[in-house]
């Protein structure tokens, strides 16, 4: 397995997932609720992408132990668990606007 292309999925797909979630909450705080939900889902998608590659390696290293640890798969690790904070974060953050204006 290539522990390189997998970090980079990871990464990838954490920042769309994060950059969508961010973009949520400005559409939320002008009262595009509509747009913020559609945008969250997104965001869920990818960070769902986000998952399953990191499973694919956590898998692969408990079933061959020879993956090799770099900067770039701990860089990975911290784009997957700021993309799951962001995401809660978000959904939170939308709840308070929509309170905000009585949605």
């Amino acid at each position: 397995m290539d522990g390189i292309e997998k970090s980079m999925e990871i990464i990838a797909f954490g920042g769309q997932g994060k950059s969508l979630a961010m973009t949520a909450i400005q559409k939320a705080r002008a009262g595009e609720f509509e747009e913020a939900e559609a945008l969250m889902k997104e965001a869920h998608e990818a960070i769902v992408k986000c998952h399953q590659s990191h499973s694919e390696l956590l898998f692969y290293d408990a079933e061959n132990q020879d993956l090799k640890f770099s900067m770039l798969l701990v860089h990975a690790a911290d784009h997957l668990t700021s993309a799951d904070m962001t995401e809660a974060m978000a959904e939170e953050i939308i709840e308070l606007y929509k309170e905000i204006r009585h949605v």
